[in-house]
């Protein structure tokens, strides 16, 4: 008979190692004070309640035997929420605001490595691996970077180590590294670039933009322009106030073939966005005069602004040319609207009635609402 003692003494290892990696409830300080009592590294998940991969770190990576044996063996092993307790002040600390993070402290409490993001089994052992060995280690690379070593070897790996880590010197780096290249239309240069143009004034974006064919059949075109538009989107988000200069600068950047015309039209929104209608007014008239539109519904839509913001009698003459034209190229209720607007507000009376009268005989035939248009009316044929 097998006694209980040698069941428990024989099996119960194996039983935890299959638990996967066992993590510890101490605290950071506690944490700190066993590592340098054991010469044992910390691996510390940085996590959040409410963070998709953080979750599946949980379900599908941490509790594998084999990363369980690796990380068991090689760290202290935490999880802390980041956005509670002592957690807060170790995000601050430590830069956090990606999640997962995955960090690693050298025994002394440095960090030596550190990865954000979901890892899969094979994934977080390979990276557990990395981080015990100095010579791969971010903190490693780091180290021999900074001693002069510019290889081409190992500033491909710390592009790596940083952007895995979402270093935010990551960009700084890549245009170092691409400048020493001679040729960028390699497959590697070209996956680089892709992974690293998000600056619109990068080397690395700059060669994308202009050479949007090389990267097929990898992406296609519609990627390659909805990216380009993503990173136009991300620098004027981040920056709530742009000078107009820089806003042109961005355009030549991003849309070299369209660069005047997008610059030009920029400011018409950039200052009916404010609500500076007088400036707006002023835009306008600028960006027509060198692009005029034959858009009709453009051409409308100008033309509907100036006739409730414009008072001067040239700029509204201006506007009444637009809503002529617009109604040329499609003639609308809409557009028929605007030119009764503006012949009122230049003074024409009696083709303002007929322009009105005209807006709501179409406005019948589309099927849409035409209160605004005769309440005008009425108040034109009010007046002597």
């Amino acid at each position: 008979m097998i006694s209980r003692f040698f069941f428990l003494f024989f099996f119960f290892p194996a039983i935890a190692s299959a638990q996967g990696i066992a993590f510890e409830h101490i605290t950071w300080v506690e944490a700190l004070e066993k590592a340098q009592k054991t010469n044992k590294m910390i691996f510390l998940d940085a996590f959040t309640t409410w963070c998709g991969p953080c979750k599946m770190l949980n379900a599908q990576t941490f509790p594998d035997s084999a990363v369980g044996a690796f990380f068991n063996e090689h760290f202290i092993n935490l999880k802390i929420d980041m956005e509670k307790g002592e957690g807060i002040q170790l995000a601050r600390q430590y830069g956090v605001d990606v999640y997962p993070t995955l960090l690693f402290f050298q025994p002394n409490g440095i960090v030596a490595h550190r990865s954000a993001g979901f890892q899969n089994i094979a994934g977080i052992l390979n990276l557990g691996a990395i981080a015990v060995n100095p010579d791969r280690n971010l903190r490693g690379l780091e180290t021999r970077y900074s001693n002069g070593d510019q290889s081409r070897e190992l500033i491909l790996q710390l592009i790596a180590a940083r952007s895995a880590a979402y270093d935010p010197r990551t960009g700084a780096l890549v245009e170092t590294y691409l400048k020493q290249e001679s040729d960028l239309n390699t497959p590697e240069n070209k996956q680089m670039i892709l992974q690293n143009s998000s600056d619109p004034f990068s080397l690395a974006f700059t060669f994308l933009v202009n050479n949007k064919t090389a990267f097929l059949p990898d992406v296609t075109e519609d990627q390659i322009a909805t990216y380009i538009d993503q990173i136009f989107e991300n620098y004027l988000q981040a920056r709530p106030v742009v000078e107009l200069d820089e806003v042109k600068r961005l355009y030549a950047a991003c849309y070299p073939d369209h660069e005047p015309l997008l610059a030009s039209s920029f400011p018409m929104v950039h200052y009916l966005e404010r609500g500076d209608y007088l400036r707006y007014v002023q835009a306008a008239l600028d960006h027509y005069t060198r692009f005029p539109s034959t858009d009709t519904d453009e051409l409308n839509e100008s033309a509907a602004l100036f006739a409730e913001n414009a008072t001067d009698q040239a700029a509204l003459k201006q506007a009444l040319s637009w809503a002529q034209q617009s109604v040329q190229l499609k003639e609308t209720s809409h557009n028929q609207y605007t030119l009764a607007l503006l012949l009122a507000k230049t003074g024409k009376k009696n083709e303002a009635k007929t322009a009105a009268k005209r807006s709501i005989e179409l406005a019948k035939t589309e099927g849409v609402d035409f209160t605004q248009q005769q309440a005008f009316l009425s108040e034109l044929e009010k007046k002597p």
